[in-house]
């Protein structure tokens, strides 16, 4: 349901933190949707643990189940927030995989 990018330390200050990663975009009606994550937000924790890579996040979300709670923490506008959701299974022709 997202796409995410590395932040450089220019873009990082930028947008007023010092890890995560970038929000690029965000899947209409997907779990991260839902839970009010926005292209431009910056992903600095996930589930209460810091988020420091696009591939970090991805691992971690890989391993939730369909209908686990999560917490996001994001960087908007300079403030901190914390997001909650959860997790669905989005079934393609051949695989399932938990996606937020």
């Amino acid at each position: 349901g997202i796409t995410v990018g590395d932040l450089s330390d220019q873009l990082a200050q930028y947008f007023g933190t010092k890890d995560g990663v970038l929000v690029t975009s965000v899947t209409d009606n997907s779990a991260a949707a839902k839970a009010g994550i926005k292209a431009g937000d910056v992903i600095t924790s996930f589930n209460g643990t810091d988020v420091t890579s696009p591939s970090d996040l991805r691992r971690r979300i890989q391993n939730l189940q369909d209908g686990d709670d999560f917490t996001v923490g994001v960087v908007r506008d300079k403030k901190p927030t914390t997001l909650k959701g959860k997790a669905e299974t989005v079934r393609p022709r051949r695989t399932t995989r938990t996606i937020i």
